[in-house]
């Protein structure tokens, strides 16, 4: 049963892969009949092929046709002779367009009828009542026959074969070719509407040759006079196809018959199919029983397997050849197709388990054979050596032994020549040796020895155990080195991971928090001072954000690896998380020594940081911020020190440039004041005690109202109301300036709906965007969602950022505002002239509108430099194309200056303060006020 096991497996693979062929098999069949496909020249008896193609869509107008051009065709078919015409295409409905259409292709077809066949074309196609698609009503009563233009679309989505006779029900019906080609009368009227529950049936599938060079000619040139006459020579005797095979109009099949063409057109592959039936060349497919002869044979092939093994990779690729072979000799010789998938698949089976059932006893063998050698390796993972029990001289190394020894030579050599250990290390191991032949049992080594290997010193640890001969006797020792420097070396690791940071390699919070409470304990005991230096990086989170973690990570580590060097080894630099350190300076000497150090500890951070080749030497800009505590002095408990040297660090962050701070409890009074208003913000927002005033913007021209812009107010108590400079700080330093940003642009837009409703004039509104809502890409959505509900159109707002805001992220920010631009809003730039604006990106950002900063208008009169840029700013503007807006226009000289110089709009206390709500819409109501006096 066992010999023949390879045969059986073999034979239920060929009866399974007859019967049920997966998908695969059935592509690789398809694969291999398009490799054996036969070609062949049409015979001398071909239909011609009127092709509707873009050059008689170009002569007789766009498709579909009026059916009188159809019936034009048949006539002229008539006269040149013609013996039968099969029309490819589906006239399923009646000619709504030429309703005496239908009835004169009647006509041409009953005319035609005393010549020869006209065959119609109809799709296995359904249409609401459930019938399948057929002539139009009129034309079955010409006497028309009918065949069906159902095609068989393989797994690969290509068609090789049709149907001989297909219908709804039962296969009734011939296809095209055929009723063409059949002297028995084909059914002359479409058939019955069949029930939704019938299938369309086929029977007697016929496969295609490939033929090349069917005779086409264009519908347009056949019809033509007097050019048809001698284009339709070749016609007399012949059948016609009439079909599209213009491009865009569907009909193509993907096939293997377009030989080079990725498709081919319907109608050419029902020429073929006509031609190849009747010149009785069309393909028959082997019935099943001969598929799995093939297999049985291909399988059964397998016993003339030879024995020498030489030959046994030639046979193989022979042997798995030979369905392939038989079935090219059958297409080529008969006609037949007959798949070799399913034969070839088979045998490789029954090969593949005849080779398993060779490797198992190969297997068996070789096991058999290596007992004694597994038996002595039974820590294979470990280096084994055996020595003997009067030299100590190696007589067996496993290849890890050879691996720690560094590839040197064992075998023969005493044990001290051979294994590498340190001098201390073999006097060790040889007295261990010594105890275990002496005592005649496994001796373990207490202490690790010490090996040394290319790479340096390994730790290994040891045994020793006798080894008893084939008679009992002892024989001598085994030695097992396991090398545990790794494992060692992770359990340090570990211990420093969990108290030195990943990525600086910095103590981190647990060991700053021991050695702080070290340091706290000496100071009480002995005296001194010691000084906290809390440390913040500044625009560390810009570095992340704009050049990527990866970058932001280098540059602490080399600023870890500065505040390193400025340390005693007695001091302590330790990572408290993200870009904040800590440093712990002990015997400072007081206030006058910390305050030096950390002046070193500034000037430190303030200096460039050029990254290595790494990074293509990217130099970047660094600047830091620290506050100091002394202990004993401000306290000694150890989070209420760093909470004070954290509330100092940020007090020195409010400097406008890289500072350090000392605690004080000045600054615990601020830091609660500021938190006690951070927390009334957020709850005046929550409660809506938010306002917005409105200024209004007036044309310098014609005095119109323009704009205005959204200033927002803050009505604490309804006594009480606080101007921006009030919370505009502290909103920017919480990050709550981005809720508030967002319910000013819902809030401005929600009132323009109001205004827009109530009938009064529109004019766009400004609203501030902050840096921070610019680099919060929730801004975008904000407006959307803004727009979305109010349902203003988009021009009616006017998002204004500042210069300095613009020139922060460049890159990003033109990345920004294109998205906001693409939303159909107005961008301005405002209080020109303050930052450090780059010509390059300002014509790169998408603006409507450049403010001209007060700080320059409010000295125009008096001050030439002031004059001289703010002339310059308004050529400047015009140039790009953006318009020009003064803010803060005060007096009349102000105004008649920027009027004169072309100012485009004014926004001022001389023409109007900001104004609450109900001002502005009687404002709106009335539509302008007077012009500016300087156009008066």
């Amino acid at each position: 049963m066992r010999r023949t096991a390879w045969w059986l497996a073999g034979a239920a693979a060929a009866w399974l892969l007859t019967w049920l062929p997966p998908a695969l098999v059935q592509r690789l069949d398809l694969l291999a009949y398009d490799l054996l496909l036969p070609e062949r020249a049409p015979s001398p008896t071909a239909p011609l092929v009127l092709a509707i193609d873009d050059a008689s869509l170009a002569a007789l107008g766009r498709w579909p046709w009026s059916r009188s051009v159809f019936a034009a065709m048949i006539d002229r078919l008539r006269e040149a002779g013609a013996s039968g015409i099969a029309v490819a295409v589906l006239f399923s409905e009646p000619d709504r367009a030429d309703p005496g259409g239908d009835a004169a292709l009647a006509a041409a077809m009953a005319r035609f009828s005393d010549h020869g066949r006209v065959v119609l074309a109809v799709a296995p196609v359904r249409d609401a009542e459930g019938r399948i698609q057929a002539a139009a009503p009129e034309l079955p009563q010409t006497g028309a026959r009918l065949g069906h233009v159902d095609v068989e679309i393989d797994l690969d989505g290509q068609s090789r074969s049709f149907y001989r006779r297909a219908g709804t029900g039962r296969a009734d019906l011939p296809a095209l070719a055929a009723a063409l080609l059949e002297d028995a009368a084909a059914p002359r009227a479409p058939p019955t509407a069949a029930p939704l529950d019938r299938l369309w049936v086929r029977d007697e599938e016929i496969l295609l040759p490939r033929t090349t060079g069917v005779p086409m000619l264009s519908f347009a040139q056949a019809l033509q006079w007097p050019v048809a006459t001698s284009a339709l020579d070749g016609v007399r005797g012949r059948a016609v196809f009439i079909g599209v095979t213009a491009s865009g109009l569907g009909g193509e099949l993907n096939t293997p018959l377009a030989a080079r063409h990725a498709t081919l057109p319907a109608v050419l592959f029902h020429a073929q199919a006509f031609d190849a039936l009747q010149s009785r060349a069309v393909i028959r497919r082997a019935p099943w029983p001969l598929v799995f002869a093939l297999g049985l044979l291909s399988v059964s092939s397998l016993a003339l397997w030879p024995a020498r093994l030489g030959r046994r990779t030639l046979l193989a690729g022979v042997l798995l050849l030979l369905p392939l072979a038989v079935s090219a000799l059958l297409m080529a010789g008969s006609l037949l197709w007959l798949p070799p998938a399913g034969p070839t698949l088979a045998l490789a089976v029954a090969l593949a388990c005849w080779l398993a059932r060779k490797l198992r006893r190969a297997n068996r063998q070789l096991l058999r054979s290596r007992q004694h050698a597994q038996a002595t390796l039974q820590a294979i993972d470990d280096a084994v050596m055996t020595v003997d029990m009067r030299r100590q001289t190696v007589r067996f190394a496993n290849p890890t032994a050879y691996l720690q020894a560094g590839g040197r030579p064992l075998l023969g050599l005493p044990l001290p020549a051979a294994y590498p250990l340190t001098a201390e290390s073999m006097q060790r191991l040889v007295q261990a040796v010594d105890d275990c032949l002496a005592q005649r049992r496994r001796v373990h080594l207490p202490e690790l020895l010490n090996l040394q290997a290319p790479a340096g010193l390994r730790a290994l640890r040891a045994t020793a155990s006798p080894l008893h001969g084939p008679d009992g006797g002892l024989d001598g020792a085994v030695l097992v080195f396991a090398d545990v420097t790794d494992a060692i070396a992770a359990a340090r690791e570990l211990d420093r991971a969990a108290s030195h940071d990943g990525l600086t390699g910095l103590p981190n919070r647990a060991l700053l928090y021991e050695r702080l409470a070290l340091t706290l304990s000496r100071i009480q005991r002995r005296g001194g001072v010691a000084a906290i230096l809390f440390l913040d990086l500044d625009r560390f989170k810009h570095i992340n954000d704009s050049l990527g973690h990866r970058i932001g990570d280098e540059v602490l580590k080399v600023l870890a690896q500065r505040l390193r060097g400025l340390c005693r080894d007695t001091d302590t630099v330790a990572r408290w998380g993200g870009d904040e350190f800590v440093l712990i300076l002990e015997d400072i000497g007081g206030h006058e020594g910390a305050a030096i150090a950390a002046a070193k500890v500034v000037d430190a951070l303030s200096q460039d940081i050029e990254l290595d080749t790494g990074f293509s030497h990217v130099r970047l800009p660094s600047a830091g911020s620290v506050g100091v505590v002394l202990a004993p002095q401000d306290g000694t408990d150890m989070e209420d020190l760093l909470s004070k040297a954290d509330m100092a660090m940020y007090r020195a962050k409010a400097q406008p440039r890289a500072s350090f701070q000392f605690w004080s409890s000045a600054i615990n009074t601020r830091m609660h004041d500021r938190l006690a208003l951070e927390m009334a913000l957020r709850q005046g927002l929550r409660e809506g005690q938010f306002v917005l005033y409105y200024q209004p913007q007036f044309d310098f021209q014609d005095g119109r109202l323009v704009g205005m812009e959204a200033l927002m107010r803050w009505q604490r108590t309804p006594a009480q109301l606080v101007q921006p400079g009030g919370f505009i700080e502290v909103a920017e330093e919480s990050d709550l300036i981005v809720d508030l940003g967002a319910w000013a642009l819902r809030e401005v837009a929600r009132q323009q709906a109001d205004w827009l409703r109530a009938g009064h004039r529109a004019v766009p509104v400004g609203v501030n965007v902050s840096a921070r809502q610019c680099l919060n890409r929730d801004l975008v959505q904000v407006l959307r969602l803004a727009l979305g509900e109010t349902g203003i159109p988009p021009a009616l707002l006017r998002l204004e950022i500042t210069e300095t805001t613009a020139m922060t992220d460049a890159d990003q920010v033109i990345g920004l505002l294109c998205e906001l631009r693409a939303l159909g809003v107005g961008l301005s730039v405002d209080d020109f002239g303050t930052g450090y604006s780059s010509l390059a990106y300002l014509k790169r950002f998408p603006l409507d509108e450049l403010k001209i900063d007060r700080a320059f208008v409010q000295d125009l009169a008096t001050d030439s430099h002031d004059a001289a840029i703010v002339r310059a700013t308004i050529v400047l503007a015009h140039g790009l194309g953006l318009k020009v807006v003064a803010e803060g226009v005060e007096t009349e000289a102000q105004s008649r200056f920027l009027a004169e110089h072309g100012c485009d709009t004014a926004q001022g206390f001389l023409f109007s303060r900001p104004l609450p709500l109900a001002a502005v819409t009687r404002l709106l109501q009335r539509g302008e006020l007077a012009p500016p006096p300087a156009s008066r």
